[in-house]
């Protein structure tokens, strides 16, 4: 029923979305509808874009997990994670987390751009990275400190809040409810995480980076701490964006660098010893029956 909805979500999305941006744009929406792909990117329609990406993230992710929340318990906050106390230790070994797991991420990122694919192969990735590079770079405008914000706000908090609400507190949380095998949902649920953002070189990075999202989310039953994971991650990926931005580079280069090293797959054992320390630093773990 959640994929069902998220799926009919994105699509009751881009439906509220079209007159929206034909409000803002000052286009008919006629206009709008049969030039939507040539407008996705176009950075002359920058604020439409970024009302659409928010709308299309809300309608989506947020209410789809939600409504089945509330079909499933009496308590939606609860079951879904969002609701519970946080302590200090467990912040502080979120964020000790993130950090090493961006460095893990990018390495294992690198190492995917560098697997020798078949020609034709790469030929037909790199057209989807040119297409995801595209889309990304009429989302971001990078050229002032408020744009910045808007940025982060666009492209780290709501996705983080969305995302992780439906793929944490929703998909792998219902799974690990019905299987009760921990590592399954995390993988499961983090492979079809990093696969919907169509990006084969990104692919290893987004499933370690979910696995993460997933086990600070499983080891603790606080959705939050996967959240602020989440946005530090994002956000420090537009702020990296932004310093390039601002030494010169293109946003099309800054997108498609595909530059890197594998010295963060050194960040493995810390992350191991960080989660050990993490898991005795919450005082419940996540259990099936939780929030029934």
């Amino acid at each position: 029923m959640l994929i069902a909805l998220g799926i009919g979500g994105n699509i009751l999305g881009g439906v509220v979305g079209i007159p929206i941006i034909a409000l803002m744009s000052g286009k008919d929406m006629l206009f709008v509808t049969e030039n939507l792909q040539q407008i996705v990117g176009n950075v002359a329609f920058l604020r439409e874009m970024q009302v659409l990406q928010s709308i299309s993230a809300i309608f989506g992710f947020l209410l789809p997990t939600l409504f089945v929340a509330s079909r499933l318990s009496f308590s939606p906050l609860r079951i879904t994670g969002l609701s519970g106390e946080i302590n200090s230790k467990q912040l502080i070994f979120a964020i000790l987390i993130i950090a090493a797991g961006i460095a893990v991420s990018g390495s294992l990122g690198y190492f995917t751009y560098k697997l020798p694919f078949p020609v034709n192969w790469r030929i037909k990735f790199d057209q989807m990275e040119n297409t995801y590079a595209e889309a990304a770079v009429g989302l971001v405008n990078l050229s002032s400190i408020p744009e910045l914000i808007i940025s982060i706000v666009v492209l780290a908090l709501l996705p983080a809040v969305c995302e992780e609400v439906f793929f944490r507190g929703g998909l792998q949380n219902y799974l690990y409810k019905n299987t009760g095998k921990l590592w399954v949902s995390v993988i499961v649920v983090s492979i079809i995480f990093s696969a919907v953002h169509f990006s084969v070189y990104g692919f290893l990075s987004r499933v370690a980076l979910g696995i993460l999202l997933g086990l600070l989310f499983q080891y603790s039953g606080r959705l939050w701490l996967s959240i602020l994971a989440h946005f530090l991650n994002n956000a420090a990926a537009v702020i990296a964006m932004y310093v390039q931005r601002s030494n010169g580079k293109s946003m099309q280069d800054i997108l498609n660098d595909k530059e890197g090293t594998y010295w963060g797959l050194l960040a493995i054992p810390l992350l191991i010893l960080l989660f050990v320390q993490y898991r005795k630093a919450s005082t419940q773990n996540l259990t099936p029956d939780d929030g029934i």
